[in-house]
């Protein structure tokens, strides 16, 4: 397995972590919108989910398209993996943020959300990797 087959596989591991984040943020919007607890707001909870699950199919399918285009062109782009780097660390906080809002009322909208950061922290840790680890060495110049 050459080099770019490996950051390939990386870029699809880190698109399949993102749709179990988004599967896992589909399952608790029906739980947020029965939230029944004071001072909540059930619709705006859920309006920011489904934004944040749009930021997720968005990031997954621009890793699967620069995975696809890496296979076509043998060239890696690192540039869709940093900023999907980026995103997902500022996306993971906001949910993980949601997600402690819910941990007194609703425990699984709260287990939800936090696998969706696991999920999403995973990705960054793969992805981080793979801007490290995998990057080409220079070849030494003949004289």
């Amino acid at each position: 397995m050459d080099h770019f087959e490996k950051q390939r596989r990386i870029f699809n591991i880190t698109g399949i972590l993102l749709l179990v984040s988004v599967v896992s943020l589909l399952a608790v919007i029906p739980s947020i919108l029965k939230d029944t607890s004071p001072n909540s707001l059930p619709k705006q909870a859920a309006i920011a989910t489904a934004v944040g699950m749009g930021v997720h199919l968005v990031l997954a399918i621009g890793l699967f398209i620069g995975a696809r285009l890496a296979r076509l062109k043998r060239r890696i782009n690192s540039e869709i993996n940093l900023v999907s780097v980026i995103l997902l660390v500022i996306v993971g906080f906001i949910i993980m943020d949601g997600a402690f809002a819910f941990w007194d009322h609703v425990l699984f909208v709260s287990i939800g959300m936090f696998l969706a950061v696991l999920c999403d922290f995973t990705g960054v840790a793969v992805s981080v990797a793979a801007l490290f680890i995998l990057r080409r060495r220079k070849k030494p110049k003949p004289v």
